[in-house]
């Protein structure tokens, strides 16, 4: 027999043995509890790689079809997932464990982990499953409608920019209301969650009541939210690419598009004319919607590359990240770009070490402008002038405008549309081109930031451990503005150049110890420790002036400097810290926390603060009359107490934040015997006395789980008093000022929050499964001193009221109300500028006296939201998966003040005609009134997301071992309330806590269709 018959023969068998081994046959078996062996119907029992399955029968029996190298996965809600190779055997019988992400899942809860299970606080998780494909420049934007109880709203719309979080509302005057960030164990400002890439995120926790954030004392007043990042796993290196592209749109407003033809047409139909102004804007032929222009819309890609692995001993996760989003706002630009190394090590069987160091960089271009000095442009109005509009040029003022050129309005005045020697005008300013105040203007900021958190953990005795830790974080701002020559109707005189350069250095360092028993069915842990952190802050900035062109943009360039300023400031901080969780036979849980925080902030009679905090629980359903039910899986009761503070000022001078009990003065000059000398004036009223913001809270709550935990979720219901608040309250003129920080008034917020999460269907070929949240806030001002009933404005121009009045919200919208609008025949020029609305209306006579004044004024409305709730679905189709969140919130108004400069009541030709205007005593300026007051309700479709899994049969052939592809859409659908006029009701200007609620047109809402894929290999 030759070589070549050998080798056939050799080949038909092991072809003969291929086939045997791919032979199908039959399995048997059943599925039980491990806990109780009772038979569990429902169970999915699918071969692996594959979409053949069955399902349990009501005595937990099954029956499938395999082959010898088959594997099985058994899978239930409630159960921990089990995979078991066939290897020839024709029966399997399979004993199910409770699911450990359900009943033992861990939880960050600061300092250390808890058990989900044992849980006595108000503490809600999020898991990094899918939030890295959607496609937002900012961590903390994919939290929209994940938690209840927190309110993420997009205030501001440039690329990069941070949203305004609140945790159970605002409960602070003259500090800041954001929650506490902590980012792998190191507090961070919310400004690193812009250099933070998602794909790098693991979880986020958040501590809602004070007894889970009084741990952090008094910087957890307002909620925590606790970010851990991705670690390494034991095994061969994962490499994972995750990338995706999209494009951003802009919302536009309906309300305020303005068109030349259909103003035409109004005027045309109401007068039986058209004016000789209309005729000669009809003939200039433009008529666009500045909204096009302002909001151009832009791109969006993210790419992160990660390696992670390791072994028994050392694990390890190295990522690399690059974002570029050109938001959707004229010059918006941001990009970013991140690495991150993390490292976790096990010296010996006592002894670990870790870290991680993450340095970033992001480039911001500005969107140096406002939205709503553009959109009150007129629709005739060009950008440039082309062969048509130069025309129209006045040449006698003029003469150099060439085609290219910026158009503005004073260039078509003078116009003789007849040619019988009338001269038409239409402008009704004469500030320059709306585009050249943007376009013209160049505003960066360019910051790297570099946080890393270094530890070492011994082990003293069995269970007692001892940890030391190592954080720091730096921040590098460099901020530039230039001002072009064009960008303003004074041309070079106004051309300017601003350099600022800032820096921030933290350093933190905690040791604590830890110590965990578990004997019986009693279960203990306890933790104390010390940290000691710093804060140094330094920069300086200036600003020249004097350019005669664009072509040099710095400062040695500029004739005159001015503005130059430096400073350096401090701040220190020293905190104990001590905590005990102890919980029996899994049913009875307590947990006490205490913490006394020492800060360089306050006054020397009050350096120090203590924090305590209780909680127990009780889970009804483990008690032996509800541990046999098939319906109940869980029914936990808890009740907190606890006490958190507020040590953050905003009083806008960063000197007083930092050292508001000192008597501070501050540079200035003054004028002595005729020369002009330098001085120094007082900036505050010294307050030895001053100390923290103080909130105390209750918060009783219950979670359930139904039918095996395929039902589960929590109510809570809190009440949190926030006092000794830190306010201005008015003082004696004589001592040289209005008034002075003292620590007093009372703000309490109570509410609701709910949770339910269902596993809809499960099946092997199809899951789905459902979360509602819903949260609803009271926020009330139940003391405010000698400042009871204060009104305030923000505009001295724009002398919009507020109101600041006990057993009302903080903020509440003051002023008349409506009784209706003035007829367009009472109008001096109704129909000139286009898109032009009377600036004045009717009013209410309340008291019935018959006159308007300030005894008919009341509370107009609330600037925060009644309730904030999501809906989300997540469907799984063989290898499709698809979901969706909507997202809405009701009850919260905003005072639309872009109404009054879109809609250009500042035109005299919106006045009313003295000669013919009926009942002039009762007309007020809108802005006095509710005619602005605006609901800021909406409804969105916030995320869509539809993927396709390649099967591991596939994406092995082209060595990976995994490999998803996905299209995601955001705000693909954005419904507000009929009477809001703008593009984002959301969108809040950052004014103070006490006139909340103020809208200068603002910055819009966008849509986000994008394509991703994410790969490992």
């Amino acid at each position: 027999m030759n070589v070549k018959t050998i080798t056939t023969a050799f080949i038909m068998f092991l072809c003969q043995f291929a086939l045997i081994a791919q032979e199908k046959y039959m399995v048997r078996g059943t599925v039980t509890a491990a806990s109780d062996n009772s038979p569990v119907p429902g169970v999915n029992v699918l071969v692996f790689g594959t979409t053949s399955g069955v399902v349990t029968d009501f005595d937990g029996n099954y029956e499938i079809s395999v082959s010898d190298d088959s594997q099985l996965v058994f899978s239930y809600v409630g159960f921990a997932t089990q995979t078991l190779s066939v290897d020839g055997r024709k029966e399997i019988n399979v004993a199910l464990a409770d699911d450990a992400q359900n009943l033992d899942e861990v939880v960050v809860v600061g300092y250390g982990t808890r058990k989900k299970s044992h849980l006595t606080g108000a503490v809600s998780s999020v898991v990094n499953e899918d939030l890295d494909q959607l496609p937002v420049s900012r961590v903390d934007d994919a939290l929209v409608g994940q938690i209840s109880g927190v309110n993420v709203q997009a205030t501001q719309g440039e690329a990069g920019s941070a949203p305004t979080i609140r945790i159970r509302g605002t409960g602070s005057l003259t500090g800041s209301s954001d929650p506490l960030i902590v980012l792998d164990g190191l507090v961070v400002d919310n400004d690193f969650l812009g250099s933070l890439d998602m794909s790098e995120v693991a979880s986020f926790d958040v501590l809602k009541d004070a007894a889970s954030a009084a741990i952090y004392g008094s910087r957890g007043g307002n909620g925590v939210i606790l970010i851990t990042t991705k670690q390494g796993k034991e095994g061969k290196t994962v490499f994972s690419y995750q990338g995706y592209t999209g494009f951003k749109e802009a919302r536009q407003s309906d309300s305020y598009y303005f068109s030349v033809a259909k103003t035409a047409a109004a005027e045309l139909a109401a007068t039986g004319s058209l004016s000789p102004r209309t005729q000669y804007i009809q003939q200039i032929g433009i008529d666009q919607d500045w909204q096009d222009i302002i909001f151009d819309g832009g791109m969006i890609e993210n790419h992160s590359l990660s390696a992670r692995g390791g072994n028994e001993n050392t694990k390890y996760s190295i990522s690399l990240g690059y974002l570029h989003d050109e938001g959707v706002l004229l010059t918006d630009d941001y990009k970013r770009y991140n690495l991150r190394l993390k490292l976790d090590s096990d010296v010996s069987d006592k002894f670990k070490i870790g870290g991680n160091l993450a340095p970033s960089y992001t480039n911001t271009r500005r969107f140096d402008g406002s939205t709503h000095d553009i959109l009150r442009q007129p629709p005739w109005l060009p950008v440039y002038h082309d062969a048509n509009t130069i025309q129209y040029v006045d040449r006698s003022v003029y003469p150099d405008v060439q085609i290219g050129d910026y158009a503005v309005q004073r260039h078509f005045d003078n116009y003789d549309l007849f040619g019988d020697g009338t001269l038409i005008d239409i402008s009704d300013t004469s500030n320059t081109n709306p585009a050249a105040k943007v376009i013209e203007r160049d505003r960066n900021d360019y910051k790297f930031k570099l946080n890393g958190n270094f530890y070492g953990e011994y082990e003293l005795y069995d269970n007692l451990k001892l940890r030391s830790t190592l954080s720091g974080d730096y921040q590098s701002t460099k901020r530039d503005r230039w001002q072009g020559v064009l960008s303003s109707r004074n041309g070079a005189a106004d051309a300017s150049y601003e350099v600022s350069n800032e820096t921030q250095i933290h350093i933190a360092s905690e040791t604590f110890l830890t110590y965990n028993k578990n004997f019986g069915e009693h279960e203990f842990d306890a933790l104390a420790g010390i940290s000691f952190e710093k804060w140094d802050y330094s920069g300086e900035s200036s600003l020249g002036t004097g350019y005669t062109s664009d072509l040099i943009r710095t400062l040695t360039a500029a004739t005159v400097l001015t503005n130059i300023d430096s400073y350096k400031f401090a701040e220190r901080f020293q905190s104990y810290f001590a905590r005990v969780n102890y919980a029996y036979a899994d049913k009875y849980l307590a947990s006490v926390s205490y913490r006394r925080d020492g800060s360089s902030v306050f006054g020397s009679d009050n350096k120090y603060g203590d924090f305590p905090a209780v909680s127990v629980g009780w889970d009804i359903a483990q008690e032996d009359f509800l541990k046999e039910s098939n319906t109940l899986s869980s029914l936990k009761f808890r009740f907190s107490y606890g006490f958190t503070g507020n040590k953050d000022l905003d009083t806008g001078s960063d000197i007083i934040d930092l050292y508001p009990s000192l008597p501070l003065l501050g540079p200035s000059s003054a004028t002595i015997d005729g020369s002009l000398q330098s001085a120094y004036i007082a900036l505050n009223i010294a307050n030895p006395d001053l100390q923290w913001e103080r909130s105390r809270e209750y918060n009783p709550g219950l979670d359930f789980g139904i039918l095996n935990n395929r039902i589960t979720g929590s109510v809570d219901y809190y009440k949190r008093t926030s006092d000794q608040l830190l306010l201005f309250n008015p003082v004696s003129s004589t001592t040289g000022f209005r008034n002075a920080l003292v620590n007093i008034g009372e703000v309490v917020n109570s509410g609701v929050e709910f949770e339910l999460r269902t596993r809809n269907i499960s099946t092997p070929n199809f899951q789905w499964s459902t979360t509602i949240l819903a949260s609803m806030n009271d926020n009330e001002l139940t003391d405010f001193a000698d400042s009871n009933g204060q009104i305030q404005i923000t505009d001295d121009k724009r002398a919009a009221e507020w109101i600041n009045l006990q057993g009302q919200p903080i903020s509440s919208f003051y002023g008349w109300v409506v009784d209706e609008e003035i007829a367009l025949e009472n109008l001096q020029q109704p129909y000139f500028p286009i898109g032009g609305e009377a600036q004045d209306v009717y009013v209410k006579d309340l008291n019935g006296d018959g006159l308007i004044d300030d005894d008919d004024k009341t509370i107009l409305g609330s600037p925060y939201p009644d309730l904030v709730w999501s809906i989300s679905n997540d469907f799984k189709i063989g290898n499709v998966d698809v979901s969706f969140l909507f997202q809405g919130s009701h009850g919260a108004e905003v005072r639309n003040m872009g109404d009054q400069y879109i809609f250009n009541h500042f035109n005299s030709g919106q006045d009313f005609n003295v000669q013919t205007t009926p009942n002039q005593g009762f007309i007020k300026e809108k802005i006095f009134t509710n005619s602005i007051v605006q609901d800021a309700s909406y409804v969105a479709l916030r995320n869509v997301n539809i993927g396709y899994n390649f099967p591991k049969t596939l994406t092995s052939k082209i060595g990976l071992t995994g490999m998803r592809v996905y299209a995601a859409g955001q705000n693909l659908m954005y419904l507000t309330a009929d009477d809001y006029t703008g593009f984002n009701p959301e969108s809040i200007d950052d004014t103070s806590p006490t006139t909340y609620g103020y809208q200068r047109g603002g910055s819009p809402i966008f849509r986000t269709i994008s394509f991703g894929i994410n790969a490992d290999f």
